[in-house]
């Protein structure tokens, strides 16, 4: 058997077939209806059956052919390659049964491809660059069935491929346990804080009270000495330097006026951002003293680990509605409207004694620092992951012959 890549269209190798259509009149709400797999199941590598659609009508021999199996690989041909990135997916045995509906095109590799390989080549770099040169220009951008087919690729003998797809495919185990775990962990805080700041606790937890904001924050109203640089704040990252984050300053000419931020203030931002149409809520944990909008509010928390609590309470966009609400008037044009003595005029269940304040926030501390550490590693095996792709499925690195040969005797 020859060892040479054979250079090819993709169209050779697959069965390429797009969905059926159907009439959103003949959605079904029976259970035992037919399960639809449209664009909007369709994730990053995953099939996602919440929000699932059912046909009323029964299988015939019609779109017996449009069934899903194991091992085929649909993509969305629609909303598929914008910011959020490629939408396909490999068909698990928990996605059947299933069937293809229009705008999402089925995959399913012929014997000259092996059936792991093909995502490998889809997710590939050379594919994403391949699609940003020929898709269709609409106020909806997407790629035909066509230039699906007509996509270039370099294929190894069968048994390279396997070996190739195998390998990549342990750093996907890799990476999904990681994420698995960076989920569990993110629960578990999350779980954590309902437990803590729910009021019916008020009175199970020693050290613990109803309090006014007020009565654990202080506006120190300090200003600008013209020293300071200019920072934002961002819903996942905190405080953050504009320069560094934006690319530019969106400060004033003149910030004479601008907000001083110590190590440890508590910062309030009164503009809608996201999942957070009220403003978010964060400690600095800026070694420097920095400068913010005079539009933001600037406190200094009674203790460190209080404003570590704080900063925990609000990093959850519900119970950050739960405070905001009642005090909040939004004007016309979403526009948030409130005093930062409005913002201290509510009540929170808050520990106030110092030895409670320290065990939350040792154990928030802790928590954060373990999911930062596991997302930096998620990230680092994703990159190594790529780079080894753009290598191996190039054939710039090929797999040892003695690994190889495993494969064709297997």
């Amino acid at each position: 058997m020859t060892n040479a890549w054979q250079r090819t269209a993709l169209g050779h190798h697959i069965d390429l077939l797009t969905g059926f259509p159907f009439k959103s009149s003949e959605y079904s709400e029976d259970e035992n209806a037919i399960r639809l797999l449209r664009g909007d199941n369709v994730i990053q590598g995953a099939i996602r059956w919440e929000g699932v659609k059912r046909w009323v009508n029964t299988v015939d021999q019609k779109i017996q052919r449009y069934e899903l199996i194991p091992g085929d690989f649909v993509i969305a041909m629609d909303r598929t390659w914008v910011k959020a990135g490629l939408k396909a997916s490999l068909v698990n045995d928990a996605d059947v049964p299933s069937f293809l509906v229009q705008r999402v095109a089925r995959l399913r590799a012929k014997k000259s491809l092996e059936t792991h390989f093909l995502p490998m080549l889809i997710r590939g770099h050379k594919f994403e660059q391949y699609v940003k040169c020929v898709q269709t220009e609409t106020a909806v951008p997407h790629i035909s069935p066509q230039q699906i087919k007509d996509f270039p690729v370099s294929l190894p003998p069968l048994p390279e491929q396997k070996a190739i797809a195998d390998l990549l495919s342990t750093w996907d185990e890799v990476i999904e346990k990681t994420e698995l775990l960076i989920q569990a962990k993110e629960r578990s805080l999350n779980a954590y804080g309902r437990d803590l700041f729910d009021r019916r606790n008020d009175g199970n937890y020693d050290g613990w009270k109803v309090v006014k904001l007020k009565s654990v924050l202080t506006e120190h109203g300090d200003k600008s000495t013209g020293l300071e640089e200019v920072y934002s704040v961002s819903v996942h990252k905190g405080l953050i330097n504009q320069v560094e984050h934006f690319g530019r300053s969106f400060s004033a000419a003149n910030t004479d006026n601008y907000n001083r931020v110590h190590f440890g203030d508590i910062v309030y931002t009164k503009s809608p951002t996201g999942d957070f149409p009220l403003g978010i809520v964060k400690q600095s944990y800026t070694d420097n003293d920095v400068i913010v909008s005079p539009l933001y509010g600037v406190f200094t928390p009674k203790t460190f680990n209080l404003g570590i609590v704080l900063d925990f309470y609000f990093s959850s966009s519900m119970r950050a509605q739960n405070y905001l609400f009642p005090i909040v008037q939004k004007g016309a044009k979403n526009t948030i409207a409130i005093t930062n003595k409005t913002f201290l005029s509510n009540t929170l269940h808050l520990p106030v004694n110092e030895q409670a304040q320290k065990e939350v926030a040792e154990f928030v501390f802790a928590s954060r620092e373990e999911l930062t550490l596991l997302k930096q590693l998620a990230d680092k095996y994703k990159t190594q992951k790529r780079g080894l792709m753009q290598k191996m499925l190039t054939g710039e690195w090929r797999v040892k012959p003695e690994i190889v040969n495993q494969y064709m005797e297997a």
